[in-house]
């Protein structure tokens, strides 16, 4: 009786939880699914637009050999993005982080905390925004780099001072994105079970042990979820250069939808393979910790 109840009670929460994301996958198949294949499809064509309507040539992988073998720029533009990526990931994960454990502690005004972190999120796609990724006078970042500067010089002269100009400008932008990582993290801070840290601190346990012990053994599946939401985030980006790449080309006589196709399934590509390195390396650290 017990297991089935148990049963019930789980069927019931998966329904639940069913219910509460049904609204994203009706929205993804009529909405995004067609558009998406047929996106496939176009990346392995020549569109030609004619008056009777679009018509599509087969020419294989010409276009992806074209992105990655011929054109001087994408290659370039598809680094860049990456290295962008990847280096504000940690920062966006730490920082999110660290803001989740403050508000999480009980202190005067701690709502209003939370919802000034949260308040970039709401007007994400405001002018706020728009001002950022613009890089107006008054947002444009000029300063010394210091130490940065002369490590980075050490390994080559252009290429690396170039993402380092890249990763500072985009700083702003990439503590912007921090806001749903932080409600992520304190959702799961507040499920966290009190009694644990009580019995931690009669045993003796300091807060940093029973941070690396209780608490950040729970929360290492959200780190996944966020980390991969913060790469897909970071990657939509309207001013990420293989974004403005690919917008560049969109409307090509010679070529319209088509490369800029293939560019974006290579940059999807790209972030997937960049998502599987990062879930990868986080569990094993979590088998390391096991073993």
């Amino acid at each position: 009786m017990v297991k089935k109840m148990r049963l019930t009670m789980r069927g019931r929460n998966r329904l639940i939880g069913l219910a509460f994301f049904s609204p994203w996958i009706i929205g993804f198949l009529f909405l995004t699914a067609f558009p998406m294949l047929y996106s496939i499809v176009i990346s392995f064509s020549d569109v030609r637009i004619k008056v009777t309507g679009t018509e599509l040539n087969f020419v294989g992988l010409d276009h992806y050999r074209y992105a990655l073998l011929q054109d001087a720029v994408f290659p370039t533009n598809l680094m860049e993005s990456l290295f962008l990526i990847a280096a504000g990931l940690p920062i966006v994960m730490v920082f999110s982080l660290v803001i989740a454990l403050l508000l999480n502690r009980k202190f005067p005004g701690r709502a209003l905390f939370r919802a000034v972190f949260f308040l970039p999120v709401i007007i994400m796609s405001g002018p706020v925004l728009t001002q950022l990724v613009q890089e107006t006078d008054a947002m444009r970042l000029s300063m010394d780099y210091g130490i940065l500067r002369r490590y980075f010089s050490l390994i080559t002269q252009a290429g690396s001072m170039r993402l380092l100009n890249l990763f500072m400008a985009s700083l702003v932008r990439i503590l912007w994105f921090s806001g749903v990582q932080i409600i992520v993290f304190l959702a799961v801070l507040q499920k966290i079970d009190g009694s644990m840290y009580e019995a931690a601190a009669i045993d003796g346990a300091t807060g940093w042990e029973m941070f690396w012990r209780i608490t950040l053994p729970h929360l290492r599946p959200t780190i996944v979820l966020n980390a991969i939401y913060t790469i897909v985030e970071m990657g939509a980006v309207s001013s990420d250069p293989t974004n403005v790449k690919i917008v560049n080309h969109l409307l090509e006589v010679n070529r319209p939808y088509s490369y800029s196709a293939a560019m974006a399934w290579i940059y999807a590509a790209a972030q997937l393979i960049l998502m599987g390195i990062t879930a990868l390396v986080l569990a094993e650290k979590k088998g390391r910790r096991r073993a």
